[in-house]
């Protein structure tokens, strides 16, 4: 199967869960085929909870309900994702009321137009879809939710101004596309200008020349970074005690050591200056999955520079910078440059397969992987990998 988790986000914009998205790795071929999917999409939840540390939604189908598959998982934080419609059959309601009588936990797929909704379902979460409705009636349908004492999670908020109108609607999460920083929010100018000079200096070394004694100036001349990588060091795994400074860490770790450091730091900064803490996991992560991927490929830059093109991948939304203007900012050479606006180059194409797996854009993903020879089962391994290490880094083991 191909997984990944799609952040749940509430009013504050912090991230409270994520929805389980899964799909074939490979073409089905028979109800037989669908259904062993479906159980191994299942058998993965404990992995992902143990990695999200977060509640998850889940998709579930009627059979997997039917048979007693979730029981097993009734002490996990897990909320189970069953399609609206199913509750039309007799027996899956049913079901449904035995589960939450044993305290599992339900959410529906999609507005609720048939027959009253069991009791048992009050306060449950209701998923509306905001690129399948159109302004008006989503706007009604987020009223009815919650004026029935449901909860509605609007998915597919892709751009500033749906999100503004749905949370304004009174929903209380909803689930999306990155989007930029907005104008209300706090501007750290430190932790910003910090950002740009560290993107800078990683550009500098991107295509892996030897790092040198200008590397030292720049993290002994930049008190904001110096904290930033100190912190960084600190919740690696490199010893039980690390470096009082950055002097002493160039001393013990070595130039590459730190300059593996500066990557980790520069992810806490891009979060920092986004007022989003959440966005270091999400830059580190892309990081940490793009230098994986570019080992498939032959005509792939430096492993520096496919760290930094994931991070340059979040820069834009965590600065509130045209993706144009961040190229021309930073004087990227072009192989980064072109991450950042046509995305021709093999690493280019390579942020829009790290882009579709972040989103579930599951039948771009496949069209994208064709086209660079790459199994898309290669791609969701790399990104529950880099999810993994990235925590690890950030001092959040799963």
């Amino acid at each position: 199967m191909l997984t990944t988790l799609l952040p749940l986000r509430d009013r504050r914009e912090r991230v409270v869960g994520f929805a389980v998205s899964s799909c074939p790795a490979y073409e089905r071929r028979s109800a037989e085929d669908d259904e062993a999917q479906q159980r191994q999409a299942l058998e993965a939840v404990p992995t992902l909870m143990r990695l999200t540390g977060r509640s998850l939604v889940v998709p579930v189908t009627p059979a997997l309900l039917r048979d007693g598959a979730v029981t097993r998982f009734a002490s996990t934080d897990a909320v189970w994702l069953l399609a609206t419609d199913a509750l039309d059959d007799a027996a899956t309601r049913r079901v449904v009321e035995r589960l939450i009588s044993n305290g599992l936990h339900f959410a529906l797929n999609g507005f609720p137009e048939g027959a009253p909704l069991p009791q048992a379902l009050a306060g449950s979460m209701i998923v509306l879809d905001a690129s399948k409705t159109s302004p008006t009636l989503l706007d009604n349908r987020v009223r009815s939710v919650l004026s029935a004492g449901l909860r509605p999670l609007v998915r597919n908020v892709d751009d500033r101004a749906t999100r503004h109108r749905v949370l304004a609607t009174g929903a209380p999460m909803i689930s999306g596309r990155l989007l930029a920083r907005g104008a209300a929010t706090p501007v750290d100018h430190a932790a910003e200008e910090g950002c740009l000079r560290a993107l800078a200096t990683l550009a500098a070394y991107a295509d892996g020349r030897p790092v040198d004694g200008a590397f030292d100036k720049y993290v002994h001349e930049d008190p904001t970074l110096g904290a930033s990588l100190l912190k960084a060091i600190s919740a690696s795994s490199l010893g039980v005690r690390g470096p009082r400074s950055v002097s002493h860490a160039l001393n013990v770790l070595g130039r590459d050591a730190v300059m593996e450091q500066l990557l980790v730091a520069t992810a806490r900064m891009l979060a920092e200056a986004a007022n989003d803490t959440d966005l270091a996991l999400i830059a580190l992560r892309r990081a940490r999955m793009l230098e994986r991927l570019g080992a498939a490929l032959d005509s792939a830059p430096h492993p520096r520079a496919r760290a930094l093109a994931g991070l340059l991948s979040i820069a834009e939304f965590a600065l509130g910078m045209s993706s144009t203007d961040l190229a021309e900012r930073l004087n990227l050479p072009a192989v980064l440059s072109d991450t950042l606006t046509e995305r021709t180059s093999a690493l280019g194409k390579l942020v829009d397969i790290a882009d579709a797996m972040d989103y579930s854009w599951w039948d771009d993903l496949r069209a994208r992987c064709n086209g660079l020879g790459i199994a898309p089962l290669v791609v969701s391994e790399a990104w529950l990998a880099a999810f993994r290490s990235a925590r690890e880094e950030l001092g959040s083991p799963s």
